[in-house]
């Protein structure tokens, strides 16, 4: 077998885009070069970017970057005054998106981007046929690529469409919001698509090529709100997201290190002490175990991987450290992450179902019925019993 071609895929989503910087830099970490980079709307933005291998630049540009570095915005407006204006503005034909072209001037050098040896291309949509457009810079006229990042960038109808030797193109994800045939077409033998659900139509994957999906169980904000502070934290959230899809770290939302004390395991066994006990007076509580991980998207059901350090193991402490706002930015061992739960809250949880965790004796009717409308609450205040009674700390 020859060397492997390896192509990144970039989707679109306006201000989530930050979240590929940290995907990339993780990437490239770990030792992952893409040959390939597509991008639609903001993807082909970042796609640029890591064409050139301009990580700092990627992150100081989102850090720094406002709503008015990208969009043609008035300034010192109310909100109702700017809901008005965003109205008027989308029925007119939508926001100009010239100050995305000045970002553009700034940051990226089409003439370096076209010496570059990783090869670059975007999508873009035609807006009276809705056909996509799917572009190598190759078949990109010289000079002109910042037109066609634009054109792939023009959300329409938020923003104007653009166009192109009379013709009118709109945002790339309408009709192909993660551009993985585009790769293959170009030579790519293995993808890696970093996915930020955006506004769009994702294709079906029928490339038949191995394919790793980097995408975030956290919502990474909305598409138009730029803000440095989110953008920080995407970043970071990208990072370790990516490190989680090479097998780097654990755990479905945040990023478990190695477990050396086999703290998961107990805790695992421990939990499923205090469910079981809890099920024996109120037999609706499996089901509203299981309901609270599916909804959060955390592994269900319950019993599958408990008793091993998986990610259905860690689901439940998780799920708990997600409910009492726990940052994902940084890594945690499972004992750390436990007790950072521990210390989120003033009030322990438990104290909401203390006949159900035997905390007391008494009816446990309305308790259980709380479980069953709050699931999320019922297994946090699980973990919360569960820790305290296994005196770790």
């Amino acid at each position: 077998m020859g060397t492997p071609c390896r192509g990144l895929v970039l989707a679109g989503g306006g201000a989530k885009g930050s979240y590929q910087v940290g995907a990339y830099r993780a990437l490239k970490e770990l030792g992952w070069q893409p040959d390939i980079i597509t991008g639609t709307s903001v993807g082909c933005l970042n796609a640029a970017l890591f064409v050139l291998d301009k990580i700092p630049e990627a992150e100081e540009l989102w850090k720094n970057l406002d709503i008015h570095g990208v969009l043609e915005m008035p300034a010192g407006k109310t909100p109702e005054e700017l809901q008005n204006f965003l109205l008027d503005t989308v029925r007119s034909g939508g926001l100009d998106l010239e100050p995305l072209g000045d970002v553009i001037d700034r940051y990226l050098d089409e003439d370096a981007i076209r010496a570059a040896k990783v090869r670059y291309g975007l999508v873009m949509t035609e807006m009276n046929t809705l056909k996509s457009i799917q572009l190598p810079l190759e078949q990109i006229p010289h000079g002109r690529l910042k037109e066609y990042m634009m054109a792939s960038s023009a959300c329409f109808p938020a923003l104007r469409p653009r166009t192109i030797d009379g013709v009118k193109y709109i945002d790339g994800g309408w009709r192909d919001n993660m551009p993985l045939s585009l790769a293959a077409s170009m030579g790519a033998t293995e993808l890696v698509a970093v996915d930020i659900e955006g506004v769009g139509y994702n294709k079906p994957n029928r490339t038949g090529l191995p394919t790793r999906v980097i995408r975030s169980h956290w919502d990474l904000g909305p598409m138009f709100d730029f803000d440095g502070v989110r953008a920080a934290r995407n970043i970071a959230i990208g990072y370790l997201d990516t490190l989680r899809v090479f097998g780097r770290v654990g755990g479905t939302a945040y990023a478990l290190l190695p477990d050396p004390d086999g703290f998961l395991a107990k805790f695992a066994a421990a939990y499923q002490q205090q469910l079981s006990a809890a099920i024996s007076r109120a037999p609706t509580l499996a089901l509203a175990e299981t309901m609270a991980r599916q909804r959060k998207g955390y592994p269900a059901p319950f019993s599958r991987n408990l008793l091993a350090p998986t990610r259905g193991a860690s689901a439940p402490l998780e799920l708990a450290a997600e409910k009492m706002n726990v940052p994902p930015e940084e890594p945690y061992t499972p004992r750390l992450l436990a007790l950072t739960f521990l210390g989120s809250f003033d009030r322990d949880p438990a104290d909401r179902f203390r006949v159900l965790l035997g905390m007391e004796e008494g009816n446990s009717i309305g308790e259980a019925a709380m479980a069953a409308a709050a699931p999320e609450d019922f297994v946090t205040a699980l973990v919360s019993r569960t820790l305290q009674e296994m005196h770790f700390f």
